[in-house]
């Protein structure tokens, strides 16, 4: 039994998925889904997730739907969320904050710079 952190990662574009799938499933017990739909329906049939990056615009339940539908339940409320985008507008990056985003990253990203932001804001919400 792996006492990994979970990972749920929900993006429609499968060379995002691949790329942080690789990079982070060393380290992270990753979960990959093509839309915010697909990801709560998971997380809804009962599975169970650390972690929540997901990509701002994709068909179904964008970034903000999720957020907003994730803030609003009681049992993932608190689960940390980074943003990935490939918009560079700050009102979009603003309005994901405010609506609960712990982060806002632009793609392309670092996968390194993912990864240390995700240690990060493990370190303020689950301090070890």
């Amino acid at each position: 039994m792996t006492n990994k952190i979970k990972l749920l990662i929900i993006d429609d574009e499968p060379s995002t998925r691949k790329v942080l799938e690789h990079f982070l499933n060393k380290e992270f017990e990753v979960t990959v889904k093509n839309d915010g739909m697909e990801g709560m329906g998971w997380l809804e049939s009962g599975n169970d997730t650390d972690f929540i990056i997901a990509d701002l615009n994709m068909p179904n339940l964008n970034g903000k739907e999720l957020i907003r539908v994730i803030r609003a339940s009681n049992l993932y409320n608190n689960l940390p969320i980074i943003i990935l985008s490939g918009t560079d507008e700050s009102k979009e990056r603003i309005e994901c904050l405010n609506l609960g985003a712990d982060d806002f990253m632009l793609k392309p990203f670092n996968p390194m710079e993912v990864h240390a932001k995700i240690k990060a804001i493990l370190r303020r919400v689950k301090p070890q």
